[in-house]
């Protein structure tokens, strides 16, 4: 990885849009002090097991769920400043070029911008850290975050993953965003 946490974009400047709701949400990194609000945002989660046989049923199993994200992976939060944690993205790296991404937004603000938000910061934040692509895996009835990821540039890899049916692999080429940024920045600079 090129970057660390501290030195990208999101992490001096957090994210803030106003959510289809009208409520004001940040994106922000995860820190100390906001691991138990993540927490409790999976705990309240409600159906639970009901994405990918996530977040697990059982409250132990779905903190040590949690707990293993913050520890392993590369985590931004969608923070609402009447409800708190609202909104969690993650970035497991793979390799130095490759990281799998999740992106959860609780059920009662599904719908309201917050999860496209989280999907622009991260892709950002990839591009920063150094990553080349992004994969992840979306059920096919999942119609609403396949758009999103489709908005924000992702691509299917297949129909339906072998031996995992109802799912479907997407990928996001970063060289190809990194491209396009670079054209962008050009582009302005020349004017």
């Amino acid at each position: 990885m090129n970057l660390k946490l501290e030195e990208t974009t999101i992490y001096s400047f957090p994210h803030a849009f106003i959510s289809k709701k009208g409520e004001p949400i940040l994106v922000t990194t995860l820190d100390d002090k906001r691991c138990q609000r993540l927490v409790e945002m999976y705990l309240a989660y409600q159906p639970r097991n009901s994405f990918q046989g996530l977040p697990p049923i059982k409250d132990e199993a779905c903190v040590k769920w949690v707990q293993h994200m913050i520890g392993h992976g590369i985590n931004l939060v969608a923070l609402s400043f009447g409800e708190g944690v609202v909104g969690h993205t993650v970035l497991f790296p793979v390799n130095n070029l490759v990281c799998e991404m999740l992106v959860v937004v609780t059920p009662p603000l599904q719908n309201t911008g917050i999860g496209t938000e989280l999907v622009r910061c991260v892709v950002q934040l990839a591009h920063e850290i150094g990553f080349e692509k992004i994969q992840l895996t979306v059920e096919t009835t999942n119609v609403r975050a396949r758009r999103v990821y489709k908005k924000c540039g992702f691509d299917y890899l297949s129909r339906e993953r072998s031996g995992q049916r109802g799912e479907l692999d997407m990928a996001l080429d970063l060289k190809r965003y990194r491209n396009s940024v670079n054209v962008s920045v050009a582009t302005v600079m020349n004017k």
